[in-house]
């Protein structure tokens, strides 16, 4: 159990750690350069230590294609656009709806039934957002609709693109194609994409970097901490334990997120924040709890 407890604190620290590299470069260069280093990266890993094959079939690139953008593109510039102007903590609370938006997209497109208890559980879910959505200012966090900011919207289109992605991938695992292949080719597609967009909206001159070596150092860490550690230990885990379990610890993500975002960039962390926590982790109790009844039955 402690291994679980630490995984979601290394994922709150992901969040902190992306807003720190955000001081030192611009946001989408910041994509550009990560996901293009850590695809080659994992591609050159496949290639040279395992010994796969990473070149798809030509039948699966529009898959391929497709993964790159809802996986990596959409999700990542979308998060660090919000992230540039929000608090780390409110991102990792925001992000913890991730199960019930998989839920939701998985009755749609796999169409699967939920019980009562299960529906109960996703709407608390979206409750617990109304605190931090409907009651806190968010003046300094861009235009707003109905007192939604904007990059509160993009945050939820970020979530929803990532679970949609998980489908696909999903798919290319079951055509016998490697995840880390799959997240070497996406990764590679979606910094490219990512630089090129770069180059249209800011421009390289002046240069994108603001302090070169602190870039560079706290870039490195961030892949380190979520590309290899993250990664790896969240795969080692769920083989150990149920994917349930290792799911439903996620609510810990959120208190390791405000906490770092509190010790670490000084961030204030608002009454709306706890009241928000509070009723998703008791929506994940609900959801969870018909998750592993129905798993019995």
């Amino acid at each position: 159990m402690f291994l679980i407890i630490l995984l979601y604190a290394i994922l709150a620290s992901t969040f902190t750690l992306a807003k720190t590299v955000l001081f030192y470069a611009k946001p989408f260069f910041i994509i550009g350069f990560r996901m293009t280093l850590a695809g080659i990266l994992l591609l050159l890993f496949q290639t040279i230590i395992n010994k796969k094959r990473v070149l798809p079939n030509k039948k699966d690139w529009p898959l391929f294609f497709k993964v790159s953008l809802f996986h990596i593109y959409f999700f990542f510039m979308l998060e660090f656009w919000a992230l540039q102007k929000m608090p780390s903590s409110k991102v990792t609370l925001i992000y913890s709806v991730t199960p019930f938006v998989a839920a939701i997209l998985s009755y749609f497109l796999l169409k699967e039934r939920f019980s009562k208890q299960k529906m109960f559980g996703i709407f608390l879910g979206f409750i617990g957002l109304f605190p931090i959505f409907f009651l806190e200012q968010t003046g300094s966090e861009g235009a707003s609709f109905f007192s939604i900011s904007l990059r509160e919207v993009a945050l939820l289109l970020s979530a929803t693109f990532g679970c949609y992605a998980w489908f696909d991938i999903k798919k290319l695992m079951d055509r016998n194609y490697p995840l880390l292949t799959i997240n070497g080719i996406a990764m590679l597609t979606g910094g490219i994409l990512a630089l090129i967009t770069t180059y249209f909206v800011d421009g390289f001159s002046p240069c994108p970097i603001y302090d070169f070596w602190p870039f560079i150092f706290w870039l490195m860490i961030l892949i380190f901490v979520s590309n290899v550690v993250f990664y790896n230990l969240y795969g080692w885990l769920i083989k150990k334990y149920s994917i349930t379990l290792v799911t439903f610890v996620g609510f810990l993500s959120p208190v390791f997120g405000a906490l770092f975002g509190w010790f670490f960039l000084g961030e204030n962390i608002s009454w709306h924040y706890f009241v928000s926590l509070f009723i998703i982790i008791i929506a994940l109790f609900v959801f969870y709890k018909s998750e592993r009844l129905n798993a019995r039955n």
